[in-house]
């Protein structure tokens, strides 16, 4: 089953998640237009990979304890791949590696929850009002530099 595939709530694995990323890198690349877009690093052109050195398990763990909570498999998965990934462009912005992964609530840039979940909350449906922000301020960032997240509860 490719990436594509994978159903909501299935873990996606470091086998599944290798072939997609490379794949995702060689595209960018070969895209990449260097009178319009950010300069792509040497490294990046000549290893075709956008990514960056896999997390060790240790590494993993550790930002696991320093957050207190378990990351979701997809995200250990994919760490375990890539221990982050490189800004390409502005809608794929870098993802944050292990030792930058937080709370977005204790992030620099957490006012953004008020100002996202405000949008957001206009569309709710009646008695759904107030949902959005809660769940903002449970979030982890995973955008290094960006307030944005993937919703793992705080305990």
């Amino acid at each position: 089953m490719s990436l594509a595939q994978t159903r909501k709530g299935e873990r996606v694995d470091r086998e599944q998640w290798r072939p997609f990323l490379k794949r995702w890198s060689e595209e960018w690349i070969t895209a990449h237009d260097p009178e319009n877009d950010e300069a792509l690093d040497e490294a990046v052109v000549r290893d075709g990979w956008l990514g960056f050195a896999q997390a060790t398990n240790e590494e993993i763990a550790a930002a696991e304890a320093r957050l207190g909570v378990s990351l979701p498999p997809s995200l250990r998965e994919f760490l375990a791949v890539s221990n982050g990934w490189r800004n390409v462009g502005t809608s794929v912005y870098r993802l944050a590696g292990t030792a930058e992964l937080g709370w977005l609530r204790d992030m620099d840039d957490s006012g953004w929850i008020d100002s996202f979940g405000a949008a957001f909350e206009e569309g709710l449906d009646e008695g759904d009002e107030g949902a959005v922000i809660p769940l903002l301020r449970r979030g982890i960032t995973g955008l290094a530099g960006r307030g944005h997240g993937c919703d793992v509860p705080r305990p």
